[in-house]
């Protein structure tokens, strides 16, 4: 869908279908609302359906202009009450406004940027107690294009439906600002990333094996010119990446070890920011084996790669000019007759040995091998690693919230601060040396887990022992957040794309 700017008086406004947001309380509306209904919308001011429309949060109202307007349908979606309002809701107004669209086939649909005007806003980074019109830019058009996002590629049947919408407008009274053009383009950025990354996470493990997440990342190499480095396994063990190789030799599938570099010029001999991301695309437990229920979620046990992938592909659409390193160990965990099992000792890429209670925590063991070759190959400014590691952080703080820790509290905070303002929420848990005690191991440096106390705290803690002091280093462990079973606007039923912006925004604000 195309971003159509269109600079005019609001009497000329054109449009198949003009969107505005609605607080919640009757009569209670944004100033830019308030401009249009003053002006060219007088009829929609009479109008008992105005009156009967609540804004609730979810609600989308479809109103039709009279004869010889210049747009023919006005959409009004729901924010909820204005003291609780937070660019969030904006987001998820946008994406149901555009859904709409797409049910009733209307083909261009825009929205006036005067109706992102006069947004309260209590916080920091507000001007004159409103939030900036930047942001809300930003929001309501990231909301519009994601929140469209289906994955119907594998449907054979019930495939009707109108076009999506062929472009949405932004109507402007006044000549557009840099700053705003700025804005939708790292809209469009993210979007493309998150997009990326939910169709990875909610396809199939037979479709998204290793090999197609190499593939998947050779073409963005291409397409962008980045760096790449596709690693296989035989190579991989001969490198010492002995906790990788372990947790894949059981699988029928290719394991792949994918590193990919964005190096534009001037920057090559910069330290990297360094993201990583667990990439195994599916997890039966290994000779740990899972229980059945839900097996075939474990599709998604690879979120944390797909993640990464999604802000490689919105690095490549900004054209930022900082260098980053992604490194994507991909790997099935299978049972078979030369999976590692339980009581194995295996030797890990940093040297350290690790004492194997449960294969079924293999994410910790590809992530580590990836941690301590990314430290000292590339040197990184910081390091991030984002998997989905355990059910723990689940029944620590649910499907909403992700866990964060790290030995940088500069790091955490920064990317909780930078999560919060972008709909993302991390929660961080202690990471205190104490809670190495279980780890330890009476045949090796560790074990790969600790009984079943503090499950997500002691998977970071193994992971720390893989990460130079000196390097700040931060973890997210997106088990609940990277899969949602309700429909948000932004997000439907499936994959979340969770963790994209907040690693963007990283990216950039670094």
């Amino acid at each position: 869908m195309q971003i159509e700017w269109k600079v005019a008086p609001s009497s000329q406004w054109q449009a198949d279908a003009l969107i505005f947001f609605v607080f919640q309380k009757p009569g209670d509306y944004p100033p830019g609302l308030k401009q249009f209904l003053d002006s060219s919308g007088k009829w929609l001011a009479d109008s008992a359906a105005l009156a009967d429309f609540n804004g609730k949060p979810s609600e989308v109202a479809l109103l039709y202009s009279p004869d010889g307007h210049p747009a023919p349908r006005i959409i009004l979606a729901g924010l909820g009450p204005r003291e609780r309002f937070e660019p969030e809701r904006l987001r998820n107004a946008s994406a149901f406004a555009l859904r709409k669209c797409h049910e009733l086939g209307v083909a261009r649909p825009a929205f006036p940027l005067c109706a992102l005007e006069g947004f309260p806003c209590p916080e920091a980074g507000s001007q004159e107690g409103t939030w900036a019109l930047d942001s809300l830019l930003r929001e309501t058009v990231t909301g519009a294009l994601a929140g469209l996002h289906q994955f119907k590629l594998l449907k054979t049947r019930d495939l009707a439906a109108p076009p999506l919408p062929e472009s949405l407008g932004i109507l402007c009274t006044e000549p557009v600002e840099p700053s705003w053009r700025q804005s939708v383009e790292f809209a469009g950025s993210e979007a493309a990333g998150i997009n990326l990354t939910r169709d990875l996470t909610i396809s199939p493990a037979n479709r998204v094996t290793p090999a197609f997440l190499a593939q998947t990342a050779s073409e963005m190499a291409a397409k962008f010119g980045f760096r790449i480095d596709t690693i296989d396994l035989a190579t991989a063990r001969s490198m010492g990446l002995g906790a990788f190789a372990a947790v894949a030799a059981a699988s029928e599938e290719p394991a792949y070890f994918i590193v990919l570099e964005h190096a534009p010029a001037g920057s090559e001999n910069d330290p990297p920011l360094l993201l990583i991301g667990k990439g195994i695309t599916f997890d039966s437990g290994g000779i740990s084996l899972k229980p059945r229920e839900k097996l075939e979620e474990m599709k998604q046990d690879m979120a944390g790669a797909a993640a990464v992938l999604g802000v490689f592909e919105a690095i490549g659409h900004s054209g930022l000019s900082k260098r980053v390193v992604g490194i994507l160990p991909c790997t099935e965990n299978m049972p078979g007759g030369k999976a590692y099992k339980p009581g194995d000792v295996l030797r890990s890429y940093s040297g350290q040995t690790i004492e194997i209670i449960s294969t079924d925590a293999e994410g910790r063991l590809v992530l580590c091998d990836a941690l301590a070759y990314g430290a000292k190959r590339f040197k990184p400014c910081l390091m991030v690693d984002i998997a989905t590691l355990t059910g723990a952080s689940i029944i620590a703080l649910g499907r909403e919230v992700a866990a964060i820790m790290g030995n940088s509290e500069e790091l955490t905070g920064s990317i909780r601060k930078l999560g919060a303002a972008l709909g993302e929420r991390f929660w961080p848990l202690p990471l205190w040396d104490l809670f190495f005690d279980g780890l330890k191991s009476e045949v090796a440096d560790m074990k790969n887990v600790s009984d079943r106390g503090a499950g997500a705290v002691c998977a970071a803690m193994f992971l720390k022992q893989f990460v130079p002091d000196q390097i700040p280093w931060a973890h997210l462990d997106i088990a609940g957040t990277a899969w949602t079973d309700k429909d948000t606007g932004f997000c439907r039923k499936g994959a979340t794309g969770f963790g994209v912006r907040t690693l963007f925004e990283l990216v950039k604000s670094r």
